[in-house]
């Protein structure tokens, strides 16, 4: 006897209705959807309606996914059937990688160029992770424009981006490793002309209020703000560089006037810098960029700032703030590592305030 898979109850083993309510007794099973299996690959419909064939390689040595694509398919099908020829192709094919590339290319043209430019080259060089492991020969301009279209910030890091791959891939033809540079293809954004600003004293003191409430991560903007150093500069800076018995720091970036420039510590912020020197690492700041950025935005939030406001306007501020207390132009261009006094004017915003004050006083 068995139970009736409706009713429950007991009618005959062989029974394929039931006695009692009439029901079937086969289980009907749901057709299950079909999945390809963990490593077989993805395909993506791109937004010019075609599709995109996508396995995944492997991962870096900080966890992020390195993958291989091919797009350009007409129909999902297509694409799902191209998956194994992805996989086995990248498996057998032999090549130069983009990682090999950049170890031939930086070792002949950086003795060339100043440390100014390795550094926006290597940064650009990082924000091309994903391509790391790829032949060269399949690198197409849809994988090179995806890379600068998620680089964060503006028009100039993804110039930065395009520019260093049209090398590389210039110096790859000359020596017969690839056939085409797509890099000249790459589309960069508008360039439009920066409105930064600077903090106003309301917003500095809240982050002031926000640092000593515990929360460690406004030490940094507030550190930007009384030194003048981009993320580019605090982010590189290393505890050999800091010389706390003297107050003062060594780093910079981008001009002669930058470079290796000393950066004076205020005494407000001193006691930052102290408490993050004395941390277990080797820098002053050792976070991902792309986690910097959104701690920031998420304090901006925090302390009701302006929505305008971006890292870069702490350096801004710097200027403002010493050129609304009459420090010399001359001192400021130092401080700030400016090439010009041109550079330092523009990022000086006086408000109206202080400069009716200031020609009252003729």
């Amino acid at each position: 006897m068995k139970a009736c898979i409706k009713c429950e109850k007991q009618i005959p083993q062989e029974s394929i209705f039931c006695m009692h309510c009439g029901a079937k007794q086969e289980k009907t099973q749901k057709k299950s959807r079909r999945t390809r299996g963990n490593g077989l690959g993805s395909v993506y419909k791109l937004p010019n309606g075609k599709y995109r064939a996508e396995v995944t390689l492997g991962y870096s040595s900080e966890g992020k996914r390195i993958y291989t694509t091919k797009s350009g398919f007409t129909s999902k099908k297509a694409a799902i059937e191209y998956l194994p020829l992805l996989q086995k192709g990248h498996k057998e094919k032999k090549g130069l990688k983009f990682y090999e590339l950049f170890d031939l290319w930086s070792k002949k043209h950086y003795n060339k160029i100043g440390k100014s430019k390795q550094s926006s080259y290597n940064t650009a060089y990082k924000r091309c992770e994903p391509l790391y492991y790829f032949n060269i020969s399949d690198i197409s301009l849809y994988d090179m424009q995806e890379i600068v279209d998620k680089c964060p910030g503006g028009y100039y890091p993804k110039q930065d981006i395009k520019v260093l791959l049209n090398k590389m891939f210039t110096y790859a033809i000359a020596n017969k490793d690839c056939q085409t540079n797509y890099a000249t293809y790459i589309e960069l954004p508008p360039l439009t002309k920066s409105k930064k600003t600077a903090f106003n004293k309301e917003e500095v003191n809240n982050l002031w209020k926000e640092y000593q409430s515990g929360y460690e991560f406004a030490g940094y903007p507030l550190i930007m703000i009384y030194t003048g150093m981009r993320y580019g500069e605090i982010s590189i800076i290393e505890k050999e560089n800091i010389f706390l018995d003297k107050k003062y720091m060594i780093g910079g970036i981008k001009t002669e006037a930058g470079i290796d420039r000393r950066i004076p510590i205020a005494d407000k912020i001193f006691p930052i810098v102290e408490k993050f020197y004395n941390k277990n690492r080797r820098k002053l700041l050792e976070m991902p960029e792309k986690t910097f950025y959104n701690e920031f935005k998420e304090l901006m939030k925090k302390i009701n700032a302006r929505p305008e406001l971006t890292p870069h306007c702490c350096r801004h501020t710097f200027s403002t703030n010493m050129a609304e207390r009459g420090v010399q132009p001359a001192i400021i261009k130092e401080a700030a590592g400016h090439a010009n006094y041109s550079t330092t004017l523009g990022y000086t915003h006086i408000p109206l305030e202080s400069l009716l004050e200031a020609v009252n006083r003729i």
